[in-house]
């Protein structure tokens, strides 16, 4: 139950509990004190657990027990009389009883005290017959009252079962809360892994050259501060979205504010995930290859060049979109990182016939300036596991597709990646094609 309506549900469980005082003060003398008394006392107690009274679930629990030990103690020592007004007592201390059962076993660990407590509870509420049937006038038989107590139990024992359901339930949105935020956490962690490392490379580039200028060249180091500065802005976007997702992720839900600078999200999708071009953060996705590649060559020291074939991007799912859109940045942030001799990177991107359907070709290939010494293939540490291309090739295959990486000529390394698309996306174009800008470039700016 929200916590919004506990003022609501308290005002009700107190205006109920006058309720019973008042009818307690009316049917006092006729019944006597001691069933007026336990009426009242478990009566008071399931309300009280009803409505979280007192916060501390700790102190609460302790209500059915004790309301269970009054009751059976009454039961025990209680010789009559019984009139109207003791019955319908009885049939109000019996649902009480029940009340406070149903949340004993949602609650209990598997500590034997807390066996013992739904033990007695359930006795408590197995017994109640014995408290009216030997003292009516005239007395029920023997058999009688037995098939009361049994009956009694069952009830005890549905409260026992619905109890067990609501615990089952319990554990089972525990356990889907702990997988999505156990996921989330990888979401997040590829998140920092797949972009943020990206800028944060470009910055340790440009640092690297920058430092290596400022001894023979001061003038072109001062000019690598703006470029410097703008993969750092990059970095620190990513590092906003990151937050933003910890933000609503961590338990805040949808009414999490938004970081400064991030903008809002759309659609369930975290900042950025979609055009933001006004806000001047990236999609993430394949429409954004060409800032990409042009990113990637301002800031750094390897020029990339792109090939995007006809409408190879046109109508992309979002998935096909962003998982592609990984890969391209996973594969030039480890250009960035161990292939210090590289010199260009090619980025092809373009439809082919797969499967008897249609499916996204991507390829980043590098190749190392003259004299370079050839890449060996991955270790295989860096081969299982991990969060850069083994965890892309597991989102690739998701997909239905797959992704391969080695080395490619003398000294380069080639990452290919086919994504399925879907029965309606348009067909394939000719496997030889004349390569062609990417949507909204320029040839003059295809090579970036």
């Amino acid at each position: 139950m929200s916590d919004r309506y506990l003022p609501q549900l308290r005002v009700l469980g107190g205006l109920l509990l006058l309720g019973v005082a008042a009818a307690a003060w009316t049917t006092g003398p006729a019944t006597g004190v001691t069933i007026v008394a336990v009426g009242l006392l478990t009566t008071g107690a399931a309300l009280a657990a009803a409505t979280r009274l007192p916060r501390r679930r700790s102190a609460r629990r302790w209500w059915g027990p004790a309301a269970a030990v009054g009751s059976g103690a009454v039961t025990a020592c209680y010789r009559g009389p019984v009139v109207n007004a003791t019955g319908w007592w009885w049939v109000l201390e019996t649902l009480a009883l029940l009340a406070l059962l149903v949340p004993t076993v949602r609650r209990m660990n598997t500590t034997p005290g807390a066996i013992a407590c739904t033990l007695v509870q359930g006795g408590a509420i197995g017994v109640l017959p014995l408290r009216i049937g030997p003292h009516l006038t005239p007395p029920s038989g023997p058999a009688e009252t037995a098939v009361l107590c049994l009956l009694w139990t069952l009830l005890a024992a549905g409260a026992v079962a619905l109890g067990g359901c609501l615990r089952v339930q319990d554990s089972r949105r525990r356990r889907a809360l702990a997988e999505q935020r156990h996921d989330q956490r990888l979401e997040v962690a590829r998140d920092l892994h797949d972009f943020a490392a990206h800028d944060v490379m470009g910055v340790v580039v440009l640092v690297q050259a920058a430092r290596l200028l400022a001894r023979q060249d001061p003038a072109r180091a001062v000019e690598l501060l703006p470029r410097i500065e703008e993969a750092g802005l990059q970095a620190l976007a990513a590092m906003d979205r990151t937050v933003w997702t910890l933000n609503t992720d961590g338990g805040r839900g949808r009414d999490a504010a938004v970081p400064s600078g991030v903008p809002a999200p759309t659609a369930g999708r975290p900042p950025g995930a979609e055009g933001s071009d006004r806000s001047g953060h990236r999609r993430r996705d394949l429409g954004e290859l060409t800032e990409l590649a042009a990113r990637f060559t301002r800031t750094g020291t390897v020029r990339a060049r792109l090939d995007v074939t006809g409408d190879a991007l046109e109508g992309l799912p979002g998935e096909v979109s962003a998982t592609g859109y990984r890969i391209v940045v996973e594969s030039l942030t480890n250009i960035r990182r161990h292939a210090s001799a590289a010199a260009v990177v090619d980025i092809a991107v373009r439809r082919v016939p797969h499967r008897g359907g249609t499916a996204l070709r991507i390829t980043v290939t590098d190749t190392a300036g003259a004299g370079a010494a050839p890449r060996a293939s991955l270790s295989p540490d860096r081969a299982r596991g991990g969060l850069g291309l083994s965890g892309l090739t597991d989102r690739a295959e998701a997909l239905g597709g797959s992704l391969t990486a080695g080395p490619h000529g003398t000294a380069g390394w080639r990452v290919t990646a086919t994504l399925p698309l879907p029965a309606g996306a348009p067909p394939a174009a000719d496997p030889h094609p004349r390569p062609s800008p990417a949507r909204g470039v320029t040839p003059e700016e295809t090579v970036v």
